[in-house]
């Protein structure tokens, strides 16, 4: 039975329910790859969108760490079955592979270590067949890859550390050619007696964490990773969800990864989609203006730009986990664009302006196919040559910099016309990229003050401040009401 921990699908079974689910992936043609979790791992995939991931999408995520069978009983009330030591289930596989006669590859760790290990291997089980074995130190990855696909191995053992582990058997799975995959982090270490297990009663005890610090001091960093995640799942909730409904407009819910996925679906339907990046002083102009209202919640993504959603959502008893700025947004887009070919147009800002960010654009990404620009000040006349010009050049992704509300405006109104898979209002990143102005320090970014950052580098924005007033006014009014 799978649960969740913190949001990561976690496997709650035996060593010998682990055993027999390998059994069926080596049966099946399909390759398959197991992680074991911990409460380390677990935190890293928080701040790596590409191993969290992996995680979800592993067929096997056996409990490795003590500390996740402490959090999901402590703060989730559910029972782990089994803690499943990574050697354990390591050890138990090579036993299976060598009754069965599937070939077994090893990669990971010094030269030295892997033929130690193979040695004990080769004692312990010598019906095994090892087709083949590598160290963790390369820089040609194909190579190995290659290596590994004409061994014609059954079971690839993987001990590089984590993620970078977990990322070469996801990233190559289906080039190995290979029946399972699983990462074994320091087995190989174990088995050629470079390190030494804690005694069966300290294992036994779920202390082998502090058996490992007392012999190595150096480990007290990873050992800290405990404490941490269990204030994580103290806040974390056991299963996110994608969205969640603030005043009736869909809020995204997903990491940036998984926000430039969805992006992407959307340039390749060849439909109208348009997306919104919502911070706290477009929410109060979405308040007092019924069309802007209505266009946010017909948008078909909704992206937390700003602090005020977060804050605002929390007041409403839901919790934003992936903040993603605009411009930071359309920044990894214009990055994808450059590596897939997109088709990119801009409009907005001053000329002057316009022309330095398409400037720094092109020279942080010389592939980017953008196909026009033009600034955001324009008559009747030629607001119809721009259209024609989008239309024309088969734009897929539209950036347009008018300021919140009134870009999101132009969108719709023309949307039948444009007919442009993608459109992105961007509000000042055009201003940005331009270098006219600079973003906020990183540590103030982290916080969430960039917006008073703004109005201190620019004293005119505080006008603005009455979107916002008006948008923290109605947040707290409908709280009450909760």
């Amino acid at each position: 039975m799978r649960i969740n921990i913190a949001d990561i699908p976690v496997d709650n079974i035996t060593i010998e329910e682990a055993i027999d689910k390998i059994k069926t992936f080596l049966h099946n043609k399909t390759p398959r790859f197991a992680v074991a979790i911990n409460p380390e791992k677990v935190l890293k995939a928080k701040k790596d969108d590409e191993l969290e991931e992996i995680l979800k999408k592993s067929d096997l995520n056996f409990v490795d760490g003590i500390g996740i069978v402490w959090g999901s009983k402590i703060l989730y009330k559910k029972k782990i079955k089994e803690r499943i030591a990574g050697i354990d289930l390591f050890m138990s596989v090579l036993k299976l592979s060598a009754e069965n006669k599937y070939r077994v590859y090893l990669l990971g760790s010094k030269e030295e270590t892997i033929k130690k290990a193979i040695t004990v291997i080769k004692n312990t089980h010598p019906q095994i067949e090892i087709a083949g074995f590598h160290n963790g130190y390369f820089e040609d990855e194909e190579k190995v890859v290659t290596d590994i696909k004409n061994s014609n191995t059954d079971i690839l053992f993987v001990g590089m550390g984590s993620p970078k582990q977990e990322k070469f058997i996801y990233n190559n799975l289906d080039k190995l050619n290979v029946k399972f995959a699983m990462g074994v982090g320091g087995s190989f270490n174990v088995l050629s007696g470079e390190f030494k297990r804690a005694p069966q009663i300290v294992q036994k005890l779920g202390l082998e964490w502090f058996y490992r610090f007392i012999l190595n001091p150096k480990r007290l960093p990873r050992i800290l990773s405990l404490p941490k995640f269990i204030f994580l799942l103290t806040w974390y909730p056991e299963r996110k969800k994608e969205e969640i409904n603030f005043f009736n407009i869909a809020i995204s819910n997903r990491n940036m990864r998984n926000t430039l996925h969805i992006t992407e679906q959307f340039i390749k339907s060849g439909e109208f989609h348009l997306i919104v990046t919502l911070n706290g002083e477009m929410a109060g102009k979405v308040f007092k203006d019924k069309a802007f209202f209505d266009i946010v919640k017909k948008s078909d993504l909704v992206i937390p730009d700003g602090i005020g959603i977060v804050w605002g959502a929390k007041m409403q008893g839901e919790r934003v986990l992936h903040r993603i700025p605009g411009v930071e947004f359309t920044w990894h887009l214009l990055e994808l664009a450059n590596k897939k070919g997109y088709k990119v147009y801009l409009l907005g800002a001053k000329e002057k302006v316009l022309k330095k960010a398409v400037k720094n654009i092109k020279d942080t990404f010389p592939s980017v196919n953008i196909v026009g620009f033009h600034s955001g000040y324009f008559n009747e006349g030629e607001e119809k040559n721009i259209i024609n010009e989008i239309k024309k050049n088969n734009t897929q992704i539209l950036l347009v910099g008018m300021g919140g509300g009134k870009q999101e405006k132009w969108i719709w109104r023309h949307k039948d016309e444009l007919n442009t898979p993608l459109n992105i209002g961007v509000g000042g990143s055009l201003d940005v990229w331009s270098g006219e102005v600079k973003r906020a320090p990183n540590f103030i970014q982290r916080t969430g003050l960039e917006w008073l950052y703004r109005i201190i580098i620019q004293p005119k924005r505080i006008i603005r401040m009455g979107n916002v007033i008006t948008f923290a006014f109605r947040v707290m009014t409908e709280r009450r009401k909760i």
